[in-house]
């Protein structure tokens, strides 16, 4: 059953707060995408927990989920180019319109999922607060496996140049030893897709009993490395069909990461003018 008809239909068991959440959300279906859950809270004038136990009773874990279910109706909703709403044509899983597309257009489709997906699982908000706690930073350590621990070294070469202090090893003997030194005051970064990467988080636990702010970068799910997290980042959800798991994967996690840089120079005009600095200079070479 789709998101928005559940709603209607259990509008006669809502308490009065629910029933103006829910009639809100079906109002303004289509602008819930740029709401976080204190801004629905404001508008509709009930407390942020309230959107939370809103979102669960409809069987949501949160309201990321929610709102990209949502975002999902109203996809679903919209008539394709060539369409009319009325006489939408009818395929057999033979027809279906994947089939005619090029390997460049099957990809491009992916990626775009894969960046409305990040859209819709992380707010604004989420992303200011991540930026700001890296701001903040005495220490930035990126702690991540495998292919995520290329991605990061990029963007922890940018942040040195920007004048951060950043740690981002590959090795995971060196990522326990530098985590092991960090303190109040200095952020650990650390990206599991699954969330569930044991060293990963025996290294998030040690850092949280040591004062460290944590930020997490995981799927979205309840997992042991965001309930960790003091700031949490969703590539996907779990149970997103993946048609090339590791592409989608990686355009998720290279997506995230620079939405954080774009927002991050564009607030540090002397970090900016560094990075630009080095880019002329690496072009003589």
């Amino acid at each position: 059953m789709d998101c928005l008809e559940r709603m209607r239909q259990a509008s006669a068991d809502m308490s009065a707060n629910e029933r103006k959440l829910a009639d809100f959300i079906q109002k303004n279906a289509s602008l819930l995408r740029d709401y976080s859950s204190q801004q629905l809270a404001e508008a509709v004038g009930v407390s942020q927990s309230s959107v939370v136990k809103f979102s669960q009773k409809l069987g949501f874990k949160g309201y990321p989920a929610l709102k990209l279910a949502v975002s999902e109706d109203l996809a679903r909703a919209m008539p394709q180019q060539g369409e009319t709403p009325a006489k939408a044509p009818q395929h057999t899983p033979s027809e279906s319109s994947s089939e005619h597309l090029t390997p460049f257009e099957e990809l491009a489709k992916v990626k775009a999922d894969v960046l409305r997906w990040i859209a819709d699982l992380n707010s604004e908000e989420s992303l200011m607060n991540v930026v700001r706690a890296l701001e903040r930073a005495n220490r930035i350590q990126f702690v991540a496996a495998g292919s995520s621990a290329l991605i990061v070294k990029d963007f922890a070469l940018k942040l040195m140049i920007m004048g951060k202090s950043v740690v981002a090893e590959s090795d995971l003997f060196m990522q326990r030893a530098n985590a092991a030194t960090l303190r109040g005051g200095d952020v650990l970064f650390a990206i599991s897709v699954s969330g569930n990467n044991t060293a990963i988080t025996e290294m998030v636990e040690k850092a949280r009993e040591n004062g460290v702010t944590i930020i997490s970068l995981t799927h979205y799910d309840v997992n042991p490395l965001s309930l960790l997290a003091h700031h949490t980042l969703f590539t996907f959800m779990e149970k997103t069909p993946l048609t090339v798991p590791h592409v989608v994967a990686r355009v998720a996690l290279q997506h995230v990461i620079d939405a954080l840089y774009l927002v991050m120079s564009s607030r540090d005009t002397q970090g900016r003018e560094l990075l630009e600095l080095s880019q002329q200079v690496s072009e003589h070479f």
